[in-house]
């Protein structure tokens, strides 16, 4: 991968727009534009506080994958995942997506990808782990799930995806499927000798009412997708180990937008989700904490051919919805029972 000078230099005539805002920050926006006029929009910063800066109710579906409670280490203070509990871990996801509901188009849909993490309880561990480097931190600091006295079993299961999607559910949202996503070449774990290896995570898709648009007929599975994680050149250069693959993401958003229509993804990471959405004709915004991976989305986007603009222009992009949306076999209102003319009750 190149080095952060090296990535700077190759995308020097990239500007962000900074400006006072809500809090102590400063306001840090990349934004650019394809060669078909679809738009992307990156926002450097802590997603709880970033989003408030995004217009209400514009976007067709959101798609995000956030950091893990204690599985790895992203470097920088103030990370979601590493919370002194996991309440605070679900309290810090709520804040964010609160702002995702109201972001949210009102017949929106979103797509959560998230993991489950293991209490130990049995202090820190030492010495180091070849077979997983990226966990190494643990060497250095002392997690939670390390420490004794939880009222929990040790080597239990926390259970941290559907802590996270009962607390969704109190605030308002629909649950309306559990996908499983296989990951079909995931590694395995050479140390878990008394369990199954964990070869799957759940994808939780969310509404915000009873009633939503939707585009079955671009669902390839139906609740449980099998899909390799991807392990190429892209993923490598972005130093992102965790990274879902691009299929996942295309799926979450041929089935929830239209053509021209608006993607959002709250933890970005490596871009996953705004190159998908470009490359299939969607308008995005990702936001994110860590600079590296910023200036890598930039520099790939650069590198992609795809030209800077004006946060401006993204704005009114999203203010507009999609010209394919009156026609969309997603759009709710072109919903037909066989044989009559009312929307079908999902």
């Amino acid at each position: 991968m190149a080095t952060k000078s090296a990535q700077r230099a190759k995308k020097k005539t990239v500007t962000r727009t900074t400006g006072p805002f809500q809090s102590s920050s400063q306001l840090d926006h990349s934004s650019w534009v394809t060669a078909d006029s679809k738009f992307a929009g990156v926002i450097l910063g802590d997603s709880a506080t970033m989003l408030k800066q995004l217009p209400d109710e514009v976007f067709n579906v959101a798609v995000t994958s956030p950091p893990y409670y204690w599985v790895r280490d992203y470097g920088y203070d103030g990370q979601v995942g590493h919370e002194e509990s996991v309440d605070a871990y679900i309290d810090a996801l709520m804040k964010v997506f609160d702002e995702v509901k109201r972001t949210l188009h009102p017949e929106g849909v979103f797509f959560l990808n998230i993991g489950d993490t293991y209490y130990s309880g049995n202090g820190q561990p030492h010495g180091s782990d070849p077979r997983s480097s990226s966990r190494n931190f643990a060497r250095t600091k002392l997690r939670p799930v390390d420490r004794s006295g939880w009222d929990i079993p040790k080597k239990s299961m926390i259970g941290v995806p559907w802590k996270v999607a009962f607390a969704m559910q109190q605030r308002g949202w629909t649950l309306r499927s559990d996908i499983i996503w296989n990951r079909v070449n995931a590694f395995v774990e050479p140390t878990a000798r008394d369990r199954p290896y964990r070869q799957y995570e759940h994808v939780f898709m969310f509404s915000k009412s009873r009633f939503y648009s939707f585009d079955r007929t671009k669902l390839v599975e139906e609740d449980v997708w099998n899909i390799p994680i991807e392990r190429n050149l892209r993923t490598r250069q972005a130093g992102h180990n965790a990274a879902f693959p691009s299929e996942l993401a295309r799926r979450c958003i041929e089935v929830g937008s239209p053509i021209g229509g608006h993607v959002l993804d709250p933890f970005v990471g490596s871009g996953t989700t705004v190159f998908t959405a470009l490359a299939h004709d969607r308008n995005v915004v990702g936001v994110e904490m860590g600079e590296d991976y910023v200036d890598y989305i930039e520099t790939t986007l650069q590198s992609d051919g795809h030209k800077p603009t004006t946060w401006k222009e993204v704005q009114k992009c999203l203010l507009k919805p999609s010209a394919l949306w009156d026609t969309w076999a997603g759009n709710k209102n072109n919903f037909r029972k066989p044989g009559q003319g009312r929307p079908i009750d999902p």
